[in-house]
């Protein structure tokens, strides 16, 4: 309880070159392999999409991560939406 009363972190990010991003605001990595990184952040989920991404630097307590590898796609969706809502299946998303 104590840790969702402390105050939010700024979130920010800064991506060098499509090959280093570094995020700050990071509450926590939900998912990760070499294609994909799913994260929680200040400001909602973001997902990083690439080649040969990894995890180079992670520290929870500042809130602060670096990811290298070649970075295609990074996009936002909102927490709530994806906390309490089921994930869709692809083709109800495309078909409605």
């Amino acid at each position: 309880m104590n840790e969702e009363k402390k105050t939010k972190k700024p979130h920010n990010v800064m991506l060098y070159a499509r090959k280093q991003m570094t995020v700050s605001g990071v509450i926590r990595v939900d998912n990760f392999n070499d294609t994909v990184i799913v994260l929680i952040t200040e400001a909602g989920q973001m997902t990083v999409e690439g080649e040969n991404l990894h995890i180079s630097k992670l520290f929870l307590e500042s809130g602060d991560m670096e990811i290298d590898g070649n970075i295609i796609a990074v996009f936002y969706s909102d927490e709530a939406d994806s906390d309490n809502r089921k994930p869709k299946k692809l083709l109800s998303k495309i078909f409605k």
